[in-house]
């Protein structure tokens, strides 16, 4: 991926990754043959989470760089039969992403109720995706290369919300919620892999001052 700023936001590595294509015909002749003998709408319901949820301790242990094989034992199956539940790695790339967002979702969810000003409520928001992202370092970087948006239609209601209370015309145009998205983003996976030059509360009050500029000026 290129250079943002003189950085890459996802390091290169020549090594099979998790989120490599497969391109093995046997695997998809099993594929085949296993959705016409598929079981029970639940059951398949339960295994794809359980692969989900297989990948995303991957992830959290090995990297992105994680191979589908590792997932696969995790999981308890062959590795062809991941391919029984979804229809391409990408369909499986986007199913762990979709869950890793619901899991931040969740965890930043009781700060967007939080009382204060916009600036405030802001800085807090931010403080919890900080928070989430420091125990889930690998997880967020995976998340944030799909740019998965499953978080962002609450964050943006609620951010809203707030503002119309505060008495601000609140209209965030799409652009303005991908920017400040984006924003986060970056600053954050940066900041990862340079912990010693800033602080975690120091980037705290940047991104959250920073996301208070463009929403300001989105709204007066």
């Amino acid at each position: 991926m290129a250079d943002v700023y003189g950085y890459s936001l996802y390091p290169n590595n020549d090594t099979a990754r998790y989120s490599d294509p497969v391109s093995d015909a046997g695997v998809r002749r099993d594929t085949i043959a296993a959705r016409r003998a598929a079981g029970a709408p639940d059951e398949r319901a339960r295994r794809r989470q359980l692969i989900v949820e297989a990948a995303v301790r991957v992830i959290e242990e090995s990297g992105t760089e994680a191979g589908l094989g590792a997932v696969a034992d995790r999981a308890g199956l062959p590795r062809p039969h991941v391919y029984r539940h979804f229809t391409s790695k990408d369909d499986l790339d986007q199913a762990v992403a979709r869950h890793a967002a619901r899991l931040l979702s969740a965890y930043i969810r009781p700060s967007l109720s939080a009382a204060g000003t916009p600036p405030e409520v802001i800085h807090g928001i931010i403080g919890r995706v900080l928070s989430w992202a420091v125990e889930h370092p690998n997880l967020y970087r995976f998340r944030a290369r799909l740019r998965t948006a499953q978080a962002v239609p609450e964050l943006a209601e609620a951010a809203v919300a707030n503002l119309r209370a505060a008495g601000y015309r609140a209209q965030l145009p799409a652009y303005v919620v991908a920017s400040v998205i984006g924003l986060v983003d970056a600053g954050i996976i940066w900041w990862f892999d340079h912990q010693e030059e800033v602080g975690v509360h120091q980037l705290n009050d940047w991104l959250a001052a920073q996301v208070w500029r463009v929403v300001a000026e989105a709204v007066e």
